[in-house]
């Protein structure tokens, strides 16, 4: 690590402090929070709100039609004020059985904790109250203004954040944002700059009010092969998605945006291939254009696809009734709604007006500005921890709704933490490094002190 005179107090302050700082972690980690099922939120909303509190900052609890919002806010030493979003609530822990240790005992196994929410995104939000207590405790005040917000519906979509945003701009406006960990970093921070937009789709298709005996196959329609049919005039073998518009309205990538993509590292393929034990990446890829086709491009993905008889052994049957579920990651430009109808509009065409659609979930692309301040921040800070640049990925990978503070804010966005790609989000077994835990405090810490020079 670089030593820095004006951080070196306050580092040392997050490494003597180490102990209490994982045991903070665990303490969270050990009450459920699954928005899912509504288990346990009330009272991580409290201990959010309490443990909040306990670092310095002034926190307010905010009911919402959905899960408690925490927002909390402390003046700094600087003009500027930065933003900080996470969230309390986790993903359920099934299977259970696959867990090394009890997901919600939060047991330390080889140098990591091992929790449902260590990483996503309780060891996130632990890292960033302990840089804002190391800062009180050693100068008695913030190089920024912070704000936080903390939600508990990220893991189900975040359906009451956006009428919150709006309806409280004045409470949450800020001149940059940090937000949640992207957990895919390997040995250095990953900035993400926005989101993928999603949208989601079901198709159904109903032939008969019953399955029949497959002696009868030459006769009765079979919904499964219909479904099937209308799913393949929507792709072809080349990638290609073939439903008139969807391609409508993407925005080109600007000068700076083409230079961050051309600088991605290489994917690799090689390690890819093995660990997962991929056929073939699409289009035979070569490893030097993955990253480009990942970061730039939307996806048309059959996510689920269910009819007739799939149980062991043999069951002859055609297929009455017949169910795909779709999902497209969409990039800047694109708009779910509008691809929904795209995809109604290209099924009425070719034939398939019996099929229906239902949007279950949408959310909105965004991307924020590669030179904003909060950017060069996080750049600043982890020449400083780490000894090199951050990767910068200009669009983001995932659905988080960042585009709920780009438009309604207008604040540039970084999406970075203490997340790691071995992290296991969502699985069995997600875990976080101690020692990335201690490190993303310093980190957190020379964002905010870099932010407040700026």
């Amino acid at each position: 690590m670089t030593a820095v005179n004006g951080l070196d107090p306050i580092f040392q302050y997050i490494d003597d402090n180490a102990e209490r700082i994982v045991a903070d972690l665990q303490e969270l980690c050990r009450q459920p929070s699954i928005s899912t099922t509504h288990t346990g939120i009330e009272e991580m909303a409290a201990m959010i709100r309490d443990r909040v509190g306990h670092a310095g900052l002034e926190a307010t609890h905010n009911e919402t039609p959905g899960h408690p919002i925490i927002t909390a806010r402390l003046a700094g030493a600087g003009a500027k004020t930065l933003l900080f979003y996470n969230h309390y609530d986790v993903q359920p822990a099934e299977p259970l059985e696959e867990w090394v240790s009890p997901p919600f005992e939060a047991n330390i196994v080889d140098g990591h904790v091992i929790a449902r929410g260590s990483t996503d995104n309780k060891g996130n939000i632990i890292s960033r109250l302990a840089a804002f207590e190391a800062f009180l405790a050693v100068r008695g005040e913030l190089p920024c203004t912070v704000k936080y917000i903390i939600e508990g519906e990220e893991e189900i979509g975040s359906p009451s954040l956006e009428s919150f945003v709006v309806a409280n701009k004045d409470l949450l406006a800020a001149d940059g944002c940090v937000w949640e960990d992207n957990t895919v970093r390997e040995r250095v921070p990953n900035l993400a700059l926005g989101n993928k937009g999603l949208c989601y789709i079901e198709l159904r298709c109903r032939t008969a009010n019953v399955d029949f005996h497959s002696s009868n196959a030459q006769m009765y329609e079979n919904a499964a092969w219909r479904i099937t049919w209308a799913l393949a005039s929507m792709k072809d073998e080349n990638e290609n998605v073939l439903v008139e518009g969807f391609y409508d309205g993407i925005e080109p990538l600007t000068d700076k945006e083409e230079d961050l993509v051309q600088k991605a590292a290489t994917y690799d393929g090689k390690t890819r291939r093995e660990k997962f034990e991929l056929r073939r990446f699409v289009l035979d890829l070569p490893d030097e254009d993955l990253a480009r086709r990942h970061l730039t491009t939307p996806s048309f993905n059959i996510a689920g696809f269910d009819a007739g008889y799939t149980g062991e052994g043999v069951k002859t049957i055609v297929s009455g009734r017949a169910r795909a579920k779709l999902d497209c990651r969409l990039v800047v430009g694109q708009d779910p709604e509008k691809i929904h109808e795209c995809i109604r509009r290209h099924l009425d065409r070719h034939g398939f007006d019996d099929i229906e659609t239902e949007l279950l979930f949408k959310s909105y692309p965004a991307k924020s500005d590669p030179e904003s301040a909060v950017v060069q921040a996080c750049i600043e800070s982890s020449r400083r921890l780490y000894g090199e640049d951050p990767v910068i990925n200009p669009f983001g990978n995932g659905s988080t709704p960042t585009y709920i503070v780009i438009k309604h804010l207008g604040v540039p966005l970084s999406s970075t933490g203490v997340g790691c790609i071995t992290s296991r989000t969502h699985s069995a077994n997600e875990n976080l490094k101690i020692e990335h835990l201690i490190e993303g405090a310093k980190y957190m810490a020379g964002i905010c002190e870099a932010f407040g020079k700026l």
